[in-house]
């Protein structure tokens, strides 16, 4: 078995929907079923091969890249769905980023999938069988499952489907309560206020540098129809903005003391589900501590209301295949 690699200080995720997570957490190879030492197919026709052929260029998957599926879920769920609801357990993954870390040229890239993105998502039937998929917003695919665990399976498939059949090493998804423990244990992330928020937060004007203390980070990350336009697609700048902040943050807190990153992973035990340990994730945390993170991606698309009067966004064609190509693989021909 090859050793587990993985990263920095940096992100496991934002909550806002969704998360900030520090830690980069990605580890390289186990021996659990769920990370295959072969990844990184395109699509169904590439099987297993290591090359590929796309509009006539053959490309070589770059060695030592793992991925890890970042979500952050509305809420808890409802534990007392019962009947025929009881297969549709969850609530919106809002937050998706996946992570690919590239331990040979030591960067890390990110790519954040709106959570109003057009994808087909596993459908259930009341007695918890797969009846086929349906083309829906992506986030409502945390919605299918009777446990945490199945909701993020389900979300983990939708993904891997939008991404041209792409293989996930690992997920960690957090409910919306990680995010003021998250914030408290850095110490208040400072953001800047891009939009007026003072429907939110009297203080919070335009233009305004503020640090966020408990619940009031969550309030950032999550506010949405009182804010600007409105729009999932402003939400996720604001995101990304405390997003970078923790970051800096996170940094700070891990030069000063070596031993802040387990500690930090386990204080969201109890309100994170993955399919990897803490123990894991923290193990490499040093070893890939001076990784460069890279500025987050979102693919390109077009946004639109859908029959049911709810905002869609479109995918433009082939703009995940790009996006895989480009990241975790090299051109060769």
């Amino acid at each position: 078995m090859r050793r587990q690699k993985w990263i920095r200080a940096a992100i496991i995720g934002v909550i806002g929907v969704a998360i900030l997570v520090g830690g980069l957490l990605i580890l390289r190879n186990n021996d659990e079923a769920q990370y295959k030492e072969s990844r990184g197919t395109m699509s169904e026709g590439f099987g297993q091969l290591q090359t590929v052929t796309v509009n006539g260029k053959q490309y070589r998957e770059k060695p030592a890249i793992t991925t890890l599926l970042i979500a952050g879920t509305d809420q808890a769920g409802n534990p007392e769905a019962g009947g025929s609801q009881r297969f549709r357990h969850g609530s919106p993954a809002d937050f998706l980023m996946l992570i690919a870390i590239d331990h040979t040229g030591k960067k890390i890239h990110q790519l954040q999938i709106d959570r109003d993105t057009m994808a087909d998502v596993v459908v259930l039937g009341v007695f918890g069988n797969e009846v086929g998929t349906r083309k829906m917003q992506i986030c409502l695919s945390h919605y299918y499952g009777d446990t945490l665990e199945a909701n993020a399976k389900y979300t983990l498939r939708a993904v891997q489907t939008l991404l041209d059949g792409l293989e996930i090493d690992g997920y960690y998804m957090v409910d919306y309560g990680a995010v003021p423990v998250l914030n408290d244990a850095l110490g208040g992330v400072p953001v800047k206020i891009e939009f007026d928020m003072t429907s939110v937060n009297p203080e919070w004007t335009v233009g305004k540098t503020v640090t966020l203390h408990g619940k009031e980070a969550e309030e950032f990350v999550r506010a949405r129809m009182t804010v600007g336009s409105g729009t999932n697609e402003e939400r996720m700048v604001r995101q990304a903005e405390f997003m970078r902040s923790a970051v800096k943050q996170m940094n700070k807190k891990i030069s000063a003391d070596l031993g802040f990153g387990e500690a930090f992973l386990k204080s969201l035990e109890s309100l994170a589900t993955t399919n990897m340990t803490t123990k894991r994730l923290t193990e490499e945390l040093s070893q890939a501590y001076n990784y460069e993170v890279l500025s987050i991606d979102h693919p390109a698309g077009e946004y639109g209301i859908g029959e049911d009067g709810y905002v869609e966004f479109h995918m433009e064609d082939g703009a995940a295949t790009k996006w895989v190509l480009e990241h975790l693989y090299t051109e060769i021909s």
